[in-house]
């Protein structure tokens, strides 16, 4: 199993061992407030068909005065899932533009970022989605109305997902599988915003 942005992209670390998996490909990062040319599979809508490859730019994000990158404030929203023929799907929903994203996965298990506590999640794999932004606004009020933990008994090969980590402008997003993944396929799309991930078995 892999997991393709497509396009080249590194190879995915395995979790805590930073052992390189050739069969698991990094989803294209970019460092705050700086976006890259991304080659991403379109997706129609939460419940289209497997997505087909084509090439996509991410706009940048606007300047001030002094030539500094001032992105707008981008919130977790929703998180929605979906159960097809070939692929179980993840669609994280942001208001504002889509956040910068990247992922690390392996055969481990999920932490909560501040207490490092594991999440209570059962699988063979483990994928976490890092974002740059957030599930609560400058006041601290959520913005994401979802469950922090959800278990999935109605999708085929993810077990469940969790809000792994909501920490100064770092949003994680985590989710288990079970044996037979065969790729892990994430896009962008917008109106709304939103990133979404196929899990294909």
């Amino acid at each position: 199993m892999h997991l393709s942005p497509t396009g080249t992209a590194p190879s995915l670390p395995r979790r805590r061992a930073r052992v390189s998996r050739t069969t698991r490909s990094a989803v294209a990062t970019a460092a705050a407030g700086t976006f890259v040319a991304l080659a991403l599979i379109p997706v129609t809508a939460a419940n289209a068909a497997t997505p087909a490859a084509v090439s996509r730019t991410v706009a940048a994000a606007p300047m001030t005065g002094c030539g500094e990158p001032v992105p707008a404030p981008t919130y977790l929203t929703n998180i929605r899932t979906g159960r097809h023929a070939t692929f179980d799907r993840i669609v994280l929903d942001f208001s504002g533009r889509v956040p910068a994203y990247g992922s690390i996965g392996g055969p481990d298990k999920l932490e909560y970022c501040g207490s490092g506590q594991t999440v209570p999640l059962n699988g063979t794999e483990y994928t976490e989605i890092t974002t740059n932004s957030a599930a609560h606004d400058e006041n601290g009020n959520s913005t994401y109305p979802g469950a922090r933990l959800v278990y999935t008994p109605h999708l085929t090969k993810v077990t469940g997902f969790a809000v792994t980590c909501d920490f100064e402008g770092h949003l994680n997003v985590g989710f288990a599988t079970k044996a037979g993944v065969t790729e892990i396929r994430t896009t962008t799309l917008t109106n709304p915003s939103r990133i979404v991930i196929d899990v294909l078995h």
